[in-house]
């Protein structure tokens, strides 16, 4: 396996569990969104790569059908715990991107991602992005957030590699894999999209003001 295990995010999510913390960007993610979701009248939304449900939990609250999927099943299950102790009425699915997803074709409005489907191979990541446009309806939605090449020094301070597996994919130090995407490679993947937007921008650390992350926020239409 070329990208980090599920052993790995359930590692990583019980840790986080177990120090009273959570990987939640607040509303970073969502508050991009939701201008687009609304006004293609989305009502039946995929997270990729939900992690604990946080913006999973957001989208219901504010009246969208929402399923989350995520490869680790600890993740999941605080999910879950999250969704009952709210009320709110989510869905959440145990299930590897890197593999054919288990939807069927044009399940889905829309699909979203933050920052989590940049975690694989050049191969990966195409066969990812063509099981994305199946399981969206026609005119349906793709909006996305990954890491750009604009990030790799960035992110190498928090991470560093080990070794570059393929150009712009890493595996780090800490077990993780992280692919970083430039704006020609986006637009290439996207190219049997319609109603390409891209935008670069940077990401402030919370309490020191520091540049914390670059990324490259997407939105693509489903043709017909």
């Amino acid at each position: 396996m070329s990208y980090a295990s599920s052993d790995h995010w359930n590692q990583f999510f019980t840790k986080l569990k177990n120090t009273s913390t959570d990987l939640d960007w607040g509303n970073q993610w969502t508050k991009v969104h939701l201008p687009f979701l609304n006004a293609a009248k989305v009502k039946t939304v995929l997270d990729l790569g939900c992690g604990t449900g946080n913006d999973v939990l957001r989208l219901v609250q504010q009246g969208f059908t929402v399923t989350g999927l995520d490869f680790s099943d600890e993740a999941v299950r605080q999910g879950r715990e999250k969704s009952e102790k709210l009320g709110l009425d989510a869905q959440f699915v145990v299930a590897d991107m890197a593999k054919p997803l288990p939807f069927n074709k044009a399940t889905f409005d829309a699909v979203m991602s933050n920052v989590a489907i940049h975690m694989f191979s050049d191969r990966i990541t195409r066969e990812l992005f063509k099981e994305i446009r199946r399981i969206i309806r026609p005119n349906g939605l793709f909006v996305f957030h990954v890491n750009s090449t604009e990030d790799v020094l960035v992110r190498a301070e928090r991470h560093p590699p080990m070794r570059e597996i393929e150009p712009n994919y890493f595996l780090e130090r800490h077990g993780q894999t992280m692919h970083f995407f430039s704006q020609e490679y986006l637009l290439d993947l996207l190219s049997d999209w319609k109603n390409v937007e891209l935008k670069h921008y940077e990401i402030l650390h919370e309490q020191t003001g520091k540049l914390f992350k670059r990324v490259w926020w997407g939105k693509a239409i489903q043709p017909d």
